[in-house]
């Protein structure tokens, strides 16, 4: 009964929420749209749901239907946003870009995306500079002891990524592992397995795209997920890609894995097992917090698919090769 007092207003609406959600048609439709003005008047007639803003919004406006611990694993789930600013802004720096190249690319959460804070490290003329301007928290301090144990404080950018994102998805997890048990089960299918996909892709980037060794894999590593367990991470540390589908086949991970020649691939293969995730939560009880963890997880699907269907548009890129690519709607 509490659960059914708790989530009957939350599960309406995000329900009715769940039904303006673009179906394949609607993305096949702006695949194949003549030009990039077009598919820009159907977004705009749906409220922009490709922007961040709106994502965003949509984030605030399901946390006010919850409270106590799920309203927590809520705001800690949008707010892994601000590591994604902190990100943009390293690179900025790392990359000398103008502070007015940066500032529009901010997620309005934060110091960073809704504060002049934002703006003052977006000016920083270095990586260093940049850190010493980061907001002590939630990643200003973190980020500050990470360069200061660097040699002779050159630290590499990626590092302080690494940690900033590790930190945002644990912060996440330990409020799920705040929740009841059949409420942390529920998150834990939705969340989890995103968390998991997050974690597979970090192992296979920096180790192919950095050539890290074991060890310092494991000291980036995130310490959570819901599959992906410390004997696991172990694995991924250790054993090459290659064997890390037959390694892990009794996740539902390992079919994404077998492309793991090519990041981009592996990427949108484990875009659609958290798609899956989420579908498959939804057929379940729908008073759980799993319910609006699987919406918000749709909703960001959705926004990534709208923006590579806008910029494949702006680029004349066929439709054919749009509509591969596609992640979400109701196929």
């Amino acid at each position: 009964m509490a659960a059914l007092r708790d989530y009957a207003f939350a599960q309406a609406r995000v329900r009715a929420r769940l039904g303006r959600l673009a179906g394949r048609r609607a993305l096949e439709a702006l695949a194949a749209a003549p030009d990039e003005a077009s598919v820009l008047r159907e977004l705009e007639a749906r409220g922009r749901p490709d922007r961040d803003e709106s994502v965003i919004r949509a984030f605030d406006e399901v946390h006010a239907m919850l409270s106590g611990a799920p309203a927590e694993v809520v705001a800690r789930y949008r707010d892994r946003h601000e590591w994604e600013n902190v990100a943009v802004l390293l690179r900025g720096a790392e990359r000398g870009l103008p502070a007015s190249d940066l500032v529009p690319l901010l997620h309005p959460v934060g110091a960073l995306g809704t504060t002049p804070v934002g703006r003052a490290v977006a000016e920083a003329s270095s990586l260093a500079e940049a850190v010493a301007r980061l907001p002590a928290h939630p990643y200003g301090d973190l980020l500050r002891r990470v360069a200061a144990a660097a040699p002779r404080g050159a630290v590499e950018r990626f590092r302080l990524e690494a940690v900033a994102e590790r930190e945002a998805w644990e912060r996440i997890w330990s409020a799920v592992a705040a929740l009841g048990a059949a409420e942390r089960r529920s998150a834990a299918r939705v969340i989890g397995c995103k968390l998991d996909c997050v974690s597979l892709l970090r192992f296979l980037r920096l180790r192919t795209e950095h050539g890290l060794a074991p060890q310092e894999l494991l000291a980036l590593a995130i310490r959570a997920g819901h599959r992906i367990g410390r004997h696991e991470r172990a694995l991924l540390a250790h054993e090459p890609p290659s064997e890390w589908s037959s390694r892990l086949a009794h996740t539902p991970y390992a079919g994404a894995l077998e492309s793991w020649g090519d990041a981009a691939a592996v990427e949108m293969g484990l875009r659609r097992v958290v798609r899956a995730a989420a579908r498959r939560e939804l057929a379940g009880s729908p008073f759980r917090i799993g319910l609006v963890l699987a919406y918000l997880v749709l909703l960001e699907l959705q926004a990534s698919d709208l923006r590579r269907v806008l910029a494949a548009r702006r680029l004349g890129r066929r439709a054919e090769w749009v509509c591969s690519g596609l992640v979400s709607g109701d196929a």
